[in-house]
């Protein structure tokens, strides 16, 4: 017999979500983000990139995820966040929503670091040749990942799974970002099945 999600737990109260963006927008202003860009030597001392992991600046993973390359970026990724977060967390509580956008997120970037662009760089196109170097901020590796988590609970989720691949791809397409766009095509399913296991086996331990 089919598992079906459940869809009447309570609502939860937001506390982590505020505290997020709060330590976004600090962050952004603190850099000068909100006046203009993030500086070079800005970016190279807390993004994140195959590189620097490779280095053992695992700090990066953390610090990378609350900064902006500019203004327009910023207001992008503080509505992404507080959308994907905010939606989590009103379903399944601060703790959980923790947890689960940090896991992603970590997860989500060190997959595509030491999987994709490794991979990537071993088929020589020249094209890509600097993505080792190239220093990533954001966090839409996690945000992409709690959205495809949140999927998991509607009752047309596979359509709307579906809905979000294929906007992904067009927006892939037309304008290419390689780190941000390969993020968010993994993250997406990935948070899907992660959620849907996660939930099945607190199901289980339940009772």
């Amino acid at each position: 017999m089919r598992s079906v999600p459940h869809r009447t737990r309570p609502h939860h109260r937001w506390i982590f979500t505020p505290i997020f963006l709060a330590v976004m927008l600090t962050a952004n202003l603190y850099f000068g983000v909100l006046h203009g860009e993030l500086s070079k030597v800005d970016l190279a001392a807390f993004g994140v990139s195959l590189n620097s992991l490779e280095q053992g600046e695992w700090l990066r993973l953390i610090t990378g995820s609350f900064i902006s390359h500019d203004a327009d970026m910023l207001v992008r990724q503080l509505m992404l966040a507080a959308f994907a977060i905010g939606w989590f967390e009103w379903r399944n509580g601060a703790l959980r929503t923790f947890v689960m956008f940090f896991a992603l997120d970590v997860f989500g970037t060190l997959f595509l670091m030491f999987g994709l662009i490794v991979f990537i760089g071993l088929l020589n196109f020249s094209d890509f040749a600097g993505l080792p170097n190239t220093y990533d901020v954001g966090m839409s590796a996690g945000g992409f990942g709690l959205i495809g988590a949140s999927l998991y609970y509607l009752s047309w989720r596979k359509w709307a799974m579906t809905a979000g691949v294929m906007t992904l791809v067009v927006k892939a397409a037309l304008f290419p970002e390689p780190i941000a766009d390969l993020a968010h095509l993994m993250m997406l399913p990935t948070g899907f099945l992660a959620e849907a296991l996660v939930s099945r086996a607190l199901v289980k331990f339940a009772g």
